[in-house]
């Protein structure tokens, strides 16, 4: 039997979608493309039930606990990733660009990204696991360090506020780039909190 890292590594190869399961649950469930895998992390072009691209995910592989090559559902995106191509609205944040833009030879996927996202001003959402639970945080990095990011986050509940945590690098499970949710928490900053972000 292949290791998720294995099988991962093969849809990079073959280019093919997958579902991705995290923690052994169907909670934590993503789909798409997989662009790149190290020794911890693989980097994931996410794809919404609606066939749009999602962003990126970047995801530590000793959290999935399920990598499926081949499903009707998998089948059933394919579909509808087709109509949404048709229709237009298959790549609307252009995905592509800033992926064909960030070398992973140098780095880990995970420092590569968190970098790329610090100097870009690029609002990520990102998920902690230091406990029983996942805590999932979106917003801008403060600052990087060199064991932990300073990170700025919003609460759509309380936009006076100015939320602010400290994640370790060890800690971190999953970001997420330029989805439909980093990019409407960019469009809450540019508009509310412009002189706290950029």
């Amino acid at each position: 039997m292949r290791t998720v890292r294995e099988q991962l590594l093969n849809a990079a190869k073959t280019g093919r979608l997958v579902e991705i399961y995290r923690y052994g649950d169907n909670a934590h469930f993503s789909v798409g493309n997989v662009l790149a895998v190290d020794d911890k992390f693989v980097l994931l072009k996410q794809i919404n039930p609606d066939g749009a691209i999602n962003g990126g995910g970047v995801y530590r592989l000793n959290t999935i606990t399920r990598v499926i090559e081949q499903s009707d559902y998998l089948k059933s995106l394919v579909a509808v990733m087709a109509l949404a191509r048709e229709r237009g609205y298959a790549n609307v944040w252009q995905l592509d660009s800033i992926i064909s833009s960030l070398d992973f030879k140098k780095k880990s996927i995970l420092k590569t990204l968190l970098a790329w996202a610090f100097n870009a001003d690029q609002v990520v959402t990102v998920g902690e696991h230091p406990g029983k639970r996942e805590a999932v945080y979106t917003g801008f990095l403060g600052s990087l360090k060199n064991k932990q990011v300073v990170f700025n986050y919003v609460d759509r509940s309380d936009l006076s506020a100015r939320w602010q945590v400290g994640l370790k690098y060890a800690n971190m499970n999953f970001v997420e780039f330029n989805s439909f949710e980093t990019l409407a928490i960019t469009a809450i900053l540019e508009r509310y909190m412009s002189e706290d972000f950029h």
